[in-house]
């Protein structure tokens, strides 16, 4: 009898990978705050500069980010050369003892990721979650009962990461992060991408 074969159809592509160590510029010289630009405020320190990896200081960090992103979308999405990806903004979250993230998701763009600078097993797990509105692989309205959890049945998954982790995941993605149950600040640089060029295999889309 053949063993079954399961294909993970139509499935989030969340990509991990630890970078290596890197010269880290002077994190500290950043202005930080927990105030949101468009008001109210975070749970945590956020860098005031919103776009760190335009700094000359960050052109490393941005090649190495650059490097993965080119990674992501070309050996696992396969998305032709013909489309350039570039970030959009930037910025670096200190998380204190105590301080963690709800819920979110990365408005005006295409793929969101997160790059460790400095983390511990207890310093707070990143969290996927399912889209409460999906239909897969039940509806949302039948609650069943599951004897374990796996990719195909969870509704949310985390993920503990490692210093110079980097994870990339499209930005509709529901995700949080879980409280710092350590007494050392966890710090991360967090980045947003978009892609420009003509979309469509008639081109009926160009974006510059």
């Amino acid at each position: 009898m053949d063993k079954p074969m399961i294909f993970p159809l139509f499935s989030t592509p969340l990509y991990v990978n630890n970078v290596g160590d890197f010269e880290r510029p002077d994190l500290e010289a950043l202005e930080y705050s927990s105030v949101l630009p468009g008001g109210g405020s975070y749970n945590f320190l956020s860098s005031v500069d919103k776009n760190v990896l335009h700094r000359p200081e960050f052109k490393h960090v941005h090649d190495i980010v650059m490097r993965e992103v080119e990674r992501y979308t070309r050996e696992l999405l396969a998305v032709s050369r013909g489309i350039e990806f570039y970030i959009t903004n930037s910025w670096i979250n200190r998380h204190r003892s105590g301080h963690a993230a709800g819920p979110h998701m990365h408005h005006n763009s295409l793929i969101s990721g997160v790059l460790y600078l400095k983390t511990n097993d207890k310093s707070g797990d990143i969290v996927f979650h399912r889209d409460v509105l999906s239909l897969i692989p039940f509806p949302p309205a039948l609650d069943l009962d599951i004897d374990s959890f796996n990719i195909y049945n969870c509704k949310s998954w985390g993920h503990k990461p490692k210093t110079n982790d980097i994870c990339l995941f499209p930005s509709v993605v529901s995700h949080s992060v879980d409280p710092n149950e350590s007494d050392e600040e966890r710090w991360c640089l967090a980045f947003n991408v978009f892609a420009r060029g003509n979309f469509g295999a008639l081109h009926k889309l160009s974006i510059k």
